[in-house]
C-alpha cells in the first residue's frame, strides 16, 4: 500500500510540475515577452518583431483591413501607413475606413504564406495584398554546388526538392521558430526518415515556446536596457531626430549638418563617435542668433559625451554641427557602399529625440543610403552596384545568395517552357484557402531592377510564370503586374528592393489598386 501511494505521489507531483511548467511556458512567458515594450528598430530581430507585430494586428468593425504580405520585397516596396492615410484623405462614400498593416518578414516564402494562412484568415482582413518576386520562390535550390562553383547554369539539374526539405527540417528559422507544430504535423513521416534528432528538434519546438523562442528572447530586453540604462551607443539603425542633410542609417552624419534638438528642461546629454584622434567639433546655436556654443578638439577617437545647457523654454533648439576631419566610408566598413561616401561623426541612436519610441520595428527609416543612389550617373551606379552586390571576395550570406539567384535566373531564361515546383504549389493552396474563407487576395508581381529583369523577362518560363499568377484564383482573386512601376535602375538598392522614395511612389499606385479591389463587387 505504501509503495502504491509513493508511486501515486510521484505521478501526481510529476503531473503538477508539468502543468505548472506548461502554465509558465504557454501563458506567463509569452505574455511577458510580447507585452514588454518593443523598442527595437527597423531590420532587427525579425522573428520576434514579426510575432509581436502580428499579435497586435486588429481590425475594427468599421474598418476594411488590408494585410500587406510578403518578404523583404514587400517591406521595401510598401508603406502601409501611407495606404491608410490615402483612404483617410480620399475615402469617398465608403462607410468603412481602410486600414493597412504589414504581415511580413524577411525571406517570407509562399510556403510560409501557406502555413500562415489560418492565422491570416483569423484577422478577418478584407484584402490580402501579397507582393512577391520570383526570388521569393527559393530559386537558390535551382542551382547546384557545381553550377555555383563554375558560375554557369546546368540545364540538366532541376529544382532540388530533397535539399529544400532537409533545410526546412533542420535549419530554416521560419519552420523551426514560427510554425514548427504545423510543419511537423503535415510532414511527420518524411521528417522521421531524416532521423530522430530532426524529429525531436521539431517536436521540442512544437511543445515548448521557450525552446522555440530562445534565439531572440533577450532582444527586446537588451534594447530596453540600452535605451534606458546605457548610453545608446550600441545599435543597428539610427532612430533619433533626422538632420536636415539626412543621415546614414547606421548613424553617420555629413561633416556639416543641421539638426533640431529636443531638450529635457534645457539640458542636452548625448554621445558622439569620432573616427580619428584630434578631431575638432564645433556646435552653433542658430536661433535667436548664430552663436558658437561648443568648440573642442577631442584627443582620442571613439565615443565621447556631449553635455549642453540652454537657457529659455524652447522645446527644440536648432543646432549646426561641424567637424574638421571628414571620414571615408571605406575606412569604417567597405561592405556598405560600392563607391566612397564621406562621413562626419556618428550619433548615438536616439540623438536629440526626447522620447524613446516603441512599436517602430516596421517603420522604415529614410537614409542617405537610399537617397545617394538617385544622384549616381550610369557609370557610377554600375560601379557601385557591382562592388556592393556582386563583389567576389565576400562571405556574407545575403550577398552570396544574390549571386546564386542571378545564376538561377539565367537558368530560367534558358528553359524552353514554364515549370513549377513546391513553392508555387504552396502559393496556390494558400490563395485557395483564403478564397474559401471569403478573403479577397491580390497577388502583385513586384518591380525588379531592369539590370536583373532583362536576364529572363522575355523567356518562356517568365511568361508562363505571369500566366500562372494570373490564373491562380477565382472569384475573390486578382493579379497585378508592377514591373513597370519602377523602371529606372536608380529606383533600386539591389535586384528587387526599392529605395525609400521609389517605395513611396509605388505605394501611391498600390493604394489605387487596393481601392479598386476593395470596392469591387464580387
Amino acid at each position: 500500500m505504501t509503495e502504491k501511494f509513493s508511486k501515486l505521489r510521484v505521478l501526481v507531483m510529476s503531473i503538477a510540475f508539468l502543468a505548472f511548467f506548461s502554465f509558465l511556458d504557454r501563458v506567463v512567458f509569452p505574455f511577458v515577452l510580447f507585452h514588454f515594450p518593443n523598442e527595437l528598430e527597423w531590420d532587427t530581430s525579425p522573428w520576434f518583431n514579426f510575432l509581436e507585430k502580428r499579435n497586435r494586428i486588429q481590425f475594427k468593425e468599421d474598418e476594411d483591413g488590408v494585410l500587406v504580405v510578403g518578404s523583404s520585397v514587400a517591406l521595401y516596396s510598401v508603406f502601409p501607413e501611407m495606404i491608410t492615410e490615402h483612404f483617410q484623405k480620399n475615402g469617398g462614400d465608403s462607410s468603412k475606413k481602410v486600414k493597412a498593416e504589414f504581415y511580413a518578414h524577411p525571406a517570407l516564402t509562399p510556403s510560409d504564406f501557406y502555413y500562415y494562412r489560418k492565422h491570416i484568415a483569423s484577422k478577418k482582413p478584407k484584402l490580402v495584398f501579397y507582393v512577391l518576386n520570383p526570388a521569393d520562390f527559393q530559386l537558390d535550390y535551382l542551382v547546384g554546388d557545381d553550377e555555383l562553383e563554375l558560375g554557369k547554369p546546368d540545364m540538366s539539374v532541376g529544382f532540388d526538392e530533397k535539399r529544400l526539405f532537409i533545410d526546412f527540417s533542420t535549419g530554416r528559422h521560419q519552420n523551426r521558430i514560427l510554425y514548427p507544430a504545423e510543419f511537423l504535423s503535415e510532414n511527420i513521416f518524411k521528417i522521421l526518415k531524416l532521423g530522430k534528432p530532426q524529429f525531436l528538434g521539431l517536436l521540442s519546438r512544437s511543445l515548448f515556446l521557450l525552446t522555440r523562442y530562445r534565439s531572440f528572447v533577450y532582444d527586446p530586453f537588451d534594447s530596453f536596457i540600452e535605451h534606458h540604462f546605457r548610453s545608446g551607443r550600441s545599435y543597428h539603425y539610427y532612430t533619433g531626430i533626422l538632420p536636415k542633410e539626412g543621415i546614414y542609417l547606421r548613424g553617420w552624419t555629413k561633416p556639416k549638418f543641421h539638426i533640431d534638438c529636443e531638450t529635457k528642461s534645457g539640458h542636452l546629454k548625448e554621445s558622439i563617435f569620432l573616427q580619428n584622434e584630434k578631431t575638432r567639433v564645433r556646435i552653433f546655436q542658430e536661433k535667436p542668433e548664430e552663436t558658437l556654443i561648443f568648440d573642442k578638439t577631442f584627443e582620442k577617437a571613439g565615443w565621447s559625451n556631449l553635455d549642453l545647457e540652454f537657457s529659455g523654454a524652447e522645446d527644440k533648439i536648432p543646432l549646426r554641427f561641424e567637424t574638421d576631419k571628414p571620414v571615408s566610408s571605406n575606412e569604417v566598413d567597405t561592405r556598405i557602399f560600392g563607391t566612397e561616401e564621406i562621413y562626419g561623426i556618428r550619433l548615438s541612436q536616439n540623438f536629440c529625440r526626447r522620447e524613446i519610441r516603441s512599436d517602430i520595428s516596421y517603420a522604415r527609416i529614410p537614409g542617405i543610403d537610399d537617397s545617394r543612389i538617385a544622384d549616381l550617373d550610369d557609370v557610377a551606379y554600375a560601379e557601385d552596384y557591382e562592388k556592393r552586390i556582386y563583389r567576389n571576395k565576400d562571405a556574407e550570406s545575403a550577398l552570396t545568395r544574390l549571386k546564386v539567384i542571378k545564376i538561377a535566373k539565367e537558368k530560367l531564361s534558358s528553359s524552353k517552357q514554364f515549370f513549377t515546383w513546391s513553392e508555387l504549389e504552396y502559393l496556390k493552396k494558400g490563395v485557395q484557402y483564403l478564397e474559401d474563407q471569403g478573403v479577397k487576395v491580390m497577388i502583385v508581381n513586384s518591380a525588379e531592377n531592369p539590370i536583373e529583369r532583362v536576364v529572363y523577362e522575355n523567356s518562356a518560363w517568365y511568361k508562363g510564370y505571369l500566366s500562372y499568377l494570373r490564373s491562380l484564383g477565382s472569384k475573390h482573386y486578382s493579379f497585378r503586374d508592377a514591373k513597370n512601376i519602377a523602371k529606372d535602375k536608380r529606383d533600386f538598392l539591389d535586384p528587387h528592393h526599392l529605395t525609400y522614395s521609389a517605395a513611396q511612389a509605388s505605394t501611391n499606385t498600390f493604394s489605387s489598386w487596393i481601392g479598386e479591389e476593395i470596392h469591387a463587387e464580387k
